[in-house]
């Protein structure tokens, strides 16, 4: 079957939407909690202005919907970003483990957790952040001229011509971390630097919960968010033998990996979607989606190696057009997820990702979603 605007194939990918379409719960209250535009009003998550991250209040609602002794800890995010479900999980009294591939976005999840803030000497205004960069040794002092620099900066990465000086934003900062810190985390949970498809940090008891943002398929550039946050730190660190810029899998690079699974493993409606792109000759997007879902395959089949029997998974997704061409990775993963041992409880639709919703065959008219994909390992 073709989509008659453009003459494209989308067999598998309707057959996909039919399959799902009945299973697919609507529940607009949890538009807000996918995303992190909220963070502003809360403690320690207010730090770092996250445009990957989602709400604490998303955690807090994972946390209800489960009896907290039944899960035990630690809670799993092997896509931890800045810190969101560590730092809330401690706030409620839970064990969590985060795993971020950017050790910039490490280093700030770990300053959440000190104990009381110490005073900054008096800086002066300077034209740029590299001579306080000089004068600061305590890695909270580091942390805060990373955020501070950061702030200064659009969601998008670019400099924001209306902001203040480094060290006007670096004294915001820091009378901010004073206050929040000011009443410390009741527990101390780690964030480490590793990589969600293998896990190897983890450890050997199992994970009780996981709930995590994988990186979106080609919705933001991410090294370019990352970078003024990342460039700061490299003053003192240096760049990471392996650094994974952009903590996109491997569809930001497009790298090859003979690890990963044959084009043969692939799901259909993902290779449908990567035949369409490459006939109308979007080579890169085109091994960008082979190569995208190729990385969730492995971190679903690490997730159930590390997480405990019985251990409930969410898991927010966020679908594409990806040069029009429409590609639903919420029912992709939930079908790859089943193929790997877990059990599908829901799809839960938080909202459409874009406000037009095109004729998609017999599938009806679509718009890619954003959506928690709730799992649990059997």
């Amino acid at each position: 079957m073709r989509f008659e605007a453009a003459r494209e194939i989308t067999q598998e990918r309707e057959a996909l939407e039919r399959r799902w379409r009945d299973r697919l719960i609507p529940e607009p209250r949890l538009a807000t909690l996918v995303t992190a535009q909220g963070n502003a009003r809360e403690p320690f998550h207010r730090w770092l202005p996250y445009r990957q991250g989602f709400s604490p209040g998303l955690v807090r609602l994972f946390l209800s919907e489960f009896s907290r002794g039944s899960l035990g800890g630690p809670i799993l995010d092997p896509f931890s970003g800045s810190g969101t479900t560590t730092a809330e999980c401690a706030r409620q009294r839970c064990r969590a483990v985060g795993v971020e591939a950017v050790p910039a976005l490490v280093f700030v999840a770990a300053a959440k957790f000190e104990d009381a803030w110490h005073e900054i000497e008096t800086i002066d205004d300077v034209p740029s952040w590299e001579p306080i960069a000089e004068r600061l040794t305590l890695p909270l002092h580091r942390a805060a001229l990373m955020i501070a620099q950061s702030r200064r900066h659009t969601g998008s990465g670019a400099l924001n011509r209306g902001a203040p000086s480094i060290a006007q934003s670096l004294r915001s900062v820091a009378d901010m971390m004073r206050e929040d810190l000011g009443q410390p985390m009741a527990l101390i949970n780690e964030t480490q630097c590793g990589d969600a498809r293998t896990l190897e940090g983890v450890g050997d008891s199992p994970c009780n919960a996981m709930i995590t943002s994988p990186p979106y398929l080609a919705r933001y550039d991410y090294a370019r968010t990352n970078d003024p946050l990342e460039c700061v730190y490299r003053h003192w660190y240096g760049a990471p033998a392996a650094s994974n810029q952009g903590r996109q899998l491997r569809a930001a690079s497009n790298a090859h990996d003979s690890s990963c699974p044959t084009p043969e493993a692939q799901h259909r409606a993902t290779e449908e979607a990567h035949r369409v792109l490459v006939d109308s000759g979007h080579q890169r997007q085109a091994g960008a989606v082979r190569d995208y879902f190729s990385d969730m395959n492995r971190v679903l089949v690490t997730a159930r190696r590390v997480l405990a029997p019985g251990a409930p998974v969410w898991m927010v997704i966020g679908g594409v057009r990806l040069k029009d061409v429409y590609v639903a990775t919420d029912l992709i993963i939930a079908e790859m997820a089943e193929s790997v041992g877990f059990e599908i409880e829901a799809i839960r639709v938080a909202r459409d990702l874009n406000p037009i919703r095109r004729k998609f065959g017999s599938a009806g008219h679509l718009a890619p979603r954003e959506s928690a994909l709730v799992l649990r390992n059997p």
